[in-house]
């Protein structure tokens, strides 16, 4: 949903079709909205009709706070982006930046991608009932990424000094970045940079894992060991107190 207030709200077309085609929702039956920025509402269906799906909108809810995280990943080959794509949308990551690398063999460029992937950040977030969707940026050179780069970042790395990921999640910064490389591992020139932001080296064990599962764990971890922190009290509509 673009937009949540109190009241009706007619849904968007590809959404009326959900509900109504794919789910068999009627009127009368209980639903959540969402926006993509995390924004809920408890609603309920009014109508119903080839036409238009209807539902007032009883209760809003404020996003959840918590920790925002981005993975900035190379991308895997074929059908392996797809599933990571799903699987991080799933787990509550809030951002995923497409990295260029050094290394990096698959370079997911065009609107079409990028296109491809919200629709299923936005299929799995409903699937999931996560608060908002996953952003998705387009292909991002690495440096642009760490030029930009604000609160706590991290990158995998298979080095000896490596630290767990979980020894980093004790900081009280509100965002943490975790760069992904490609299977052909970080160049020197980019373990240089990380070198000069003092980024950390964090490990996911002992094993060599893919892209898309490194991505993946990283992501479980985050969500297994950060808490959510409750949302603020509901914002009633007036005509349901």
């Amino acid at each position: 949903m673009p937009v949540l207030r109190a009241g009706l709200v007619t849904l968007p077309g590809n959404q009326a079709h959900h509900a109504r085609d794919v789910l068999r929702l009627g009127v009368g039956d209980e639903v959540e909205l969402f926006t993509a920025a995390g924004l809920t509402a408890a609603a309920v269906i009014v109508e119903a009709t080839p036409a238009n799906v209807v539902a007032e909108v009883r209760e809003i809810r404020e996003a959840a706070g918590g920790l925002a995280l981005t993975i900035a990943s190379a991308v895997p080959k074929a059908a392996r982006g797809d599933w990571m794509i799903e699987k991080l949308s799933e787990l509550g990551v809030a951002r995923f930046v497409p990295l260029m690398t050094a290394r990096s063999v698959v370079h997911p460029e065009g609107k079409n991608k990028i296109e491809r992937w919200e629709r299923l950040a936005a299929e799995s977030a409903k699937q999931s009932r996560r608060a908002g969707v996953m952003r998705i940026d387009a292909l991002t050179p690495l440096g642009d990424v760490l030029a930009r780069l604000s609160g706590k970042a991290a990158y995998l790395s298979t080095a000896a000094d490596a630290v767990p990921l979980s020894s980093i999640l004790h900081s009280s910064s509100s965002s943490l970045t975790l760069l992904v490389g490609p299977e052909g591992g970080w160049s020197d020139g980019e373990l240089g940079q990380f070198a000069e932001r003092h980024l950390t080296g964090i490990t996911l064990g002992g094993t060599i894992l893919r892209v898309e599962t490194a991505a993946i764990a990283a992501a479980a971890v985050v969500a297994a060991l950060v808490p959510r922190v409750p949302a603020e009290a509901p914002h009633r509509s007036p005509d349901h107190p």
